[in-house]
């Protein structure tokens, strides 16, 4: 007996695309999970920058220049910013911060010219793309600078089309420009530290002398230019640009009540989690204790969740009582003995406004709004004065939250708060329920738009995903629908709906749901799949195949068309190259406990006993709870006459669950072999009390004469 791989698969993935390659994405969302987690892309090696020692080769000076920053670093640009005649670089990193102005302060006495060029929109593009400009001394016509402008330059970035020359002390120079169009252009009498702007065939425009490197712009007058106040310095914690719903925590008072954070709706409350050990803890605690009366005055509160005990930074449990511990630090405002899960709600709280995931740190408060949303998340002891500037803030304009919400001065070319607010708050309700938190995961759907309900195919199709993941599959298959009512042609929701119907094994309802998905798209992975698996059970093999090998042949890193074409394959006992995909397939994705059983019986089936064996140990390693390796193993023991390992490994399979009869059988002959037959005889009729037609269990008591006793 083999076993049939899940359906592919209940929740579609998100980012997976029914045609893209499914190794690629995956891969994609494993390097993306590992950067979420803090790793670095480039394994934090430290940036560099090269001085170029004039025909000497190249020197890494990024150290003594103070720009070896370890950040994941992508793209560079190059714009003289500040208007001082040298360049500087803007620098773009995967990681905060992700845009970093490098501001070339060196002082020197060298001169420069810069170019802008124009091309006439006919035989040369606008922008001059393709220009070559050769820039010369008339003294000394064979020392030249080559310049040409690019549409792109480097990985991910464009520098300022003013293409910039350094000059040293030269003068008397002259520029030849080759248009890409055609006909080239030599302009002469050029003046160093100057900016030219040259349209095609209508000579030079000077722009103004710029001022001298001793007279350059300061960094308040580049604040000033870019209309944004400088963030004080003490600022702690992140302003939540998008505001979402702050999940609802339960805790017990010091009377024993079970309280909620929903209690406290309608005024603001800081919600800061600690422990008697902190003693960081204990000094924010203190200090908003002796501020309790202007916070009471300001109509807001705070809620100190004591976290004694709970799985935090790997701390142990203490015994410290925690209502002496606040009324030593003189703190009377509300407090709880906070649960487990309200720790697993805030990270996921965090990693969704963060997208980085990490264990909670103590202490971390967060500060809700009167109706219940995240305004703003400190990762550190938060200060009374931060924490007062910040309830003022929340009474303030859009404009003025927006300011509070930047991590540094500046002017933003696009709010960041326009966006699709429903599908934004959908993905962070079903981040709940892909984590175990089901009532959590829709008491957050319920609060999007509470009055006119849920509108869109997207938001349908995210409720379906929450409630499939919760195993809600009425529920999942009402949204489903819904998403397809809206939008027929809505991949994703066809293949999920199809799968649980699948499932359900309303066959002909799945097939309808899977054809028209590729109908759309006829390489749908998922769908072909899945209709391969529906052939198989109506014992259309060979088309199964046919079906199963086309997914390969347009996703040839696809886990799931392998292990089910091996799964195919071995159900018509062609066991040799059903192995072969079966192998490729757990090849892709160790971790699948199906792919590994089916290929552990493959093995068995060819009398490959010791690699059947080690698929079986790599299950019970995954998931040392499932009993069927245990049984695959005694049976591979069995056969090899290791009746005493044998015993031990149906034993354990019994002790996981599979009290069976097909276990307790295999369990009576090994112990019958050993000669223990009146154990043996026991197991068998345990067999029979739990199946009396079970035909090898009667076969075995019939050859022991004891069937009839």
């Amino acid at each position: 007996m083999f076993f049939w791989r899940r359906v592919a698969p209940l929740i579609p993935e998100e980012g997976l695309k029914p045609t893209a390659t499914p190794g690629y994405m995956r891969n994609f969302r494993d390097l993306n999970d590992q950067v979420s987690r803090g790793k670095s892309f480039s394994g934090y090696e430290r940036n560099a920058l090269f001085l170029n020692r004039a025909g000497n080769g190249f020197s890494d000076v990024g150290a003594i220049l103070g720009v070896d920053f370890d950040d994941d670093a992508r793209a560079v640009a190059t714009i003289d910013w500040d208007r001082d005649g040298d360049l500087d670089m803007w620098v773009a990193n995967r990681t905060a911060p992700q845009v970093r102005l490098l501001r070339n302060n060196q002082t020197s006495t060298n001169a420069f010219v810069a170019f802008r060029l124009i091309g006439n929109g006919r035989t040369t593009n606008r922008d001059a793309i393709g220009a070559r400009l050769t820039l010369s001394r008339k003294s000394e016509p064979s020392s030249q600078q080559i310049r040409t402008i690019h549409a792109g330059d480097g990985f991910l970035a464009q520098s300022s089309r003013w293409v910039h020359f350094g000059l040293g002390e030269a003068e008397d120079l002259e520029l030849s420009i080759r248009w890409p169009g055609g006909g080239t252009e030599t302009l002469s009498d050029l003046q160093a530290g100057k900016r030219y702007t040259i349209s095609q065939n209508q000579g030079l425009v000077s722009e103004p002398t710029l001022a001298s490197n001793s007279n350059s712009v300061g960094a308040s007058e580049l604040a000033s230019s870019a209309g944004a106040e400088a963030p004080k310095p003490d600022r702690s914690g992140f302003w939540v640009a998008n505001q979402v719903p702050f999940p609802k925590l339960e805790c017990t008072d010091p009377e024993g009540v079970v309280r909620s954070t929903s209690d406290f709706l309608g005024k603001p409350v800081l919600v800061n989690l600690w422990a008697t050990w902190c003693a960081p803890c204990l000094g924010e605690l203190r200090e908003l204790g002796e501020h309790a009366d202007e916070l009471r005055s300001m109509g807001a509160t705070v809620l100190a969740l004591n976290v004694d005990g709970l799985n935090v930074d790997g701390v142990a449990s203490t015994r410290s009582d925690p209502k002496r511990v606040l009324a030593r630090a003189g703190y009377d405002l509300p407090w709880g003995i906070a649960q487990q899960d309200n720790l697993a709600k805030v990270e996921i709280l965090i990693e969704y406004l963060t997208s980085r995931r990490s264990s909670l740190s103590i202490p971390t408060s967060i500060l809700v709004d009167a109706k219940g949303n995240t305004a703003a998340v400190y990762l550190e002891p938060v200060s009374w004065e931060q924490l007062k500037t910040d309830l003022a803030t929340l009474n303030e304009s859009p404009a003025v939250t927006l300011k509070r919400a930047s991590a540094r001065a500046g002017r933003w070319f696009a709010d960041p708060r326009q966006i699709d607010l429903a599908s934004y708050l959908g993905d962070y309700a079903t981040l709940y329920g892909m984590n175990g938190f089901p009532e959590e995961s829709q008491r957050l759907y319920g609060l999007i738009r509470p009055e006119e309900g849920l509108l869109t195919a997207r938001e349908f199709y995210n409720q379906a995903k929450s409630a499939a993941q919760q195993g809600q599959l009425e529920q999942a298959i009402e949204f489903y629908q819904n998403a397809i009512r809206i939008d027929p042609e809505y991949g994703r929701a066809l293949t999920g709906l199809g799968a649980i119907f699948l499932n359900q094994k309303r066959i002909d309802e799945a097939q309808a749901l899977f054809e028209k998905a590729i109908s759309i798209d006829p390489n749908h992975a998922t769908a072909l799949i899945n209709l391969a698996t529906i052939e198989q059970m109506r014992g259309e093999v060979e088309s199964a195949v046919t079906r199963l090998k086309r997914v390969i042949t347009i996703n040839p890193e696809y886990h799931e068309a392998y292990l089910s074409l091996g799964f195919v394959l071995a159900a018509m006992r062609e066991y040799d190259e059903a192995i072969q995909y079966m192998e490729k397939g757990v090849e892709l994705n160790p971790k699948s406990l199906v792919g590994q059983l089916n290929l552990a019986k493959a093995y068995g089936a060819k009398g490959r006993l010791e690699e059947s064996a080690a698929a079986y140990r790599r299950v019970m390693a995954l998931d040392p709870k499932m009993p069927y390796p245990h049984y695959g193993l005694g049976n591979l023991q069995a056969i090899q006459k290791d009746h005493g390992a044998a015993v031990a490994s149906y034993q354990k399979a019994i002790s996981l669950g599979a009290k069976n009869a097909a276990t307790l059988t295999k369990l009576g002959l090994s112990l019958v072999a050993l000669g223990e037959k009146e154990q043996g005889i026991a197991s068998l009729k345990n067999a029979l009390e739990i199946d009396p037609e079970y035909p090898s269990a009667k076969r075995a008591l019939h050859d022991l004469g004891a069937l009839g006793e």
